[in-house]
């Protein structure tokens, strides 16, 4: 049968495994790593992006050459 744990127990559990202690700072500061790693990763995409257009683009008017004999607007 499942016996109700005092909170004495409770406690002695919290802090004997370092519960008790504030990880706040610990956490932010993970927090931070992780949005930085992620901006890092966003950015990285939009210049992706960014180069894949451009390249498209390029390709896309020298097609227009060729089809329509070199004339462009």
């Amino acid at each position: 049968m499942d016996r109700e744990l005092s909170q004495t127990e409770i406690k002695e559990f919290i802090v004997s495994n370092g519960l008790d202690k504030d990880l706040l700072d610990e956490r932010d500061e993970a927090l931070e790593a992780w949005r930085l790693k992620w901006e890092s990763l966003a950015k990285g995409f939009m210049n992706y992006l960014q180069d894949r257009f451009a390249s498209i683009e390029q390709r896309l008017e020298r097609i227009e050459k060729e089809r329509y004999g070199h004339q462009k607007d």
